[in-house]
């Protein structure tokens, strides 16, 4: 199970946990003005900003460069009892292929996932950086349930 996050959490120990220890989140912008979504994982938490990576022919690569406010919602857990999640708001851009070699050394699947073709993934990858502004986290293993808001 996950870490359990309480007042004393800075944010740079809020974001390592939603890298490592969450991983898999929604991201979401607008396309046309309309509600745009895609699954994505965090594959790295640097200097205070987050990393995901999505193919550049992907047509939500598009929409998160032309809309650069994003939702990002994470949660881990069972059933809602055993449940933890957040959601952070900030903004994206586009840093191409910066800290990709790092970002397949942290991430050792993506070296499977792309194993047919390592450098031809790492050229068509692009590296979109997310800027936290706000984030707000929910537990519900704790008792009272804990609930917290995070300024960066």
């Amino acid at each position: 199970m996950v870490s359990i996050l309480n007042n004393q959490t800075s944010n740079e120990e809020f974001l390592k946990f939603a890298t490592n220890e969450v991983h898999n989140v929604d991201v979401a912008t607008t396309h046309h003005g309309a509600p745009s979504a895609q699954v994505c994982d965090l594959v790295l938490n640097k200097n205070g900003k987050l990393y995901i990576v999505t193919s550049s022919q992907n047509p939500f690569f598009q929409d998160l460069i032309h809309q650069p406010k994003v939702v990002i919602n994470g949660y881990k857990g069972d059933g809602t009892m055993d449940s933890c999640g957040f959601s952070i708001r900030g903004t994206i851009k586009n840093v191409e292929h910066k800290y990709i070699d790092e970002i397949f050394e942290k991430n050792d699947y993506l070296n499977e996932i792309y194993a047919d073709d390592i450098e031809g993934a790492k050229e068509d990858l692009r590296v979109l950086e997310i800027t936290p502004k706000e984030a707000a986290y929910l537990d519900h293993r704790t008792h009272p349930i804990f609930t917290r808001k995070f300024e960066f």
